[in-house]
């Protein structure tokens, strides 16, 4: 039998269900606990366990196996309850909080004051930007600020993002105002050293600029590229300066399997005459796939975009994959540190 028995005596204390747990009866004696996709049945449940696993007082008891208990406890279907931290005490973010409690269980508190506690910068001024910052100041970042030089344009409107009367206003006061409207409890103002922010992401129509990429490299900033055309949208590669590999070490790859690449990246990052082409609804799934990739950053989870891309291409709407490993001829110091794990 499992007892979680506490000093002062507080219900707090004692294992209960997951909130965000569904329990359906099969049948007599019988439950279905359900946890997003994830389900498990337990056999010989009585109305009683039922009742102190979703409303658990000081002292009780549950009737459930050692071993299956300490399986439900690691899968996250049982928590010990504990006060909530004031961090993640905010109404809006109920919803959230009920979906990390589905991945991570009793840790799901600490995991949505981290966010709470965290700043992202998005550079740049494409028709993403402004709709993946206001997804992760609603998602309960605390600090959040795009920042890109120009005024508003119209062909950067988008839902969630910039609305058409921000046409001629400032590009990144506008862009706030896109993520207080969603979120009104989050900092949306641009920070003066973005680099020392937890996640730089490079929201862009284009290449990033060589000289932005080594800035952010003699910083250490953790960067993600997040780029939407009119039929391809792409995220990734995440960059963890001399941890996992970098802009540079893709270029060197494409470099690699077209000797062109060079010249024609140079030609890629002129601009346009009227505006960069964006299909809108594949720049809203693009930002949200993106702000994914960094909230799985922040969270401590592992993110597929650290050395890949995520990429989608219409009309057949599949994410793909591709990888970017670190180039032995980059000097960012990731393939050293691979080969060097290897050696250990």
């Amino acid at each position: 039998m499992i007892h979680t028995p506490d000093p002062q005596n507080e219900p707090e204390s004692t294992a209960r269900l997951n909130p965000s747990a569904r329990l359906l009866w099969r049948g007599s004696g019988q439950v279905q606990v359900e946890l997003g996709a994830r389900r498990v049945i337990l056999d010989g449940i009585d109305q009683a366990t039922v009742r102190r696993l979703t409303m658990p007082a000081a002292g009780d008891r549950l009737d459930v196996p050692e071993p299956a208990a300490e399986a439900l406890y690691a899968a996250g279907f049982l928590v010990r309850p504990r006060r909530a931290l004031r961090a993640t005490q905010v109404p809006h973010l109920a919803a959230d909080l009920a979906a990390l409690r589905v991945r991570f269980g009793e840790q799901a508190d600490d995991v949505l004051a981290a966010r709470r506690a965290a700043t992202i910068t998005v550079l740049g001024t494409s028709r993403v930007a402004p709709v993946l910052a206001a997804l992760l100041g609603a998602a309960g970042v605390g600090r959040v600020a795009v920042s890109g030089s120009g005024d508003v344009r119209l062909h950067q409107v988008a839902p969630g993002g910039l609305a058409p009367s921000d046409e001629g206003r400032g590009y990144s006061r506008a862009a706030a105002d896109a993520i207080t409207r969603t979120a009104p409890d989050c900092d949306a103002v641009p920070q003066p050293l973005p680099m020392h922010s937890d996640l730089v992401v490079l929201a862009v129509d284009g290449p990033v600029d060589t000289e932005l990429r080594g800035a952010l490299h003699a910083f250490g900033a953790a960067h993600l590229v997040v780029q939407a055309g009119a039929d391809h949208g792409l995220v990734g590669p995440l960059a963890l300066p001399g941890v996992a590999s970098c802009l540079r070490c893709a270029d060197l790859q494409r470099l690699d399997r077209d000797v062109a690449w060079s010249a024609l990246a140079v030609q890629l990052a002129v601009p346009p005459k009227h505006g960069p082409p964006s299909d809108v609804s594949l720049a809203t799934v693009v930002a949200g796939v993106a702000a994914l990739q960094a909230l799985a950053f922040l969270d401590g989870s592992d993110p597929a975009t650290v050395e890949g891309t995520l990429e989608i291409q219409l009309p057949d709407w599949r994410l793909r994959r591709r990888t970017w490993p670190p180039h032995p001829d980059c000097d960012c110091g990731a393939h050293a540190a691979q080969n060097a794990r290897w050696a250990e």
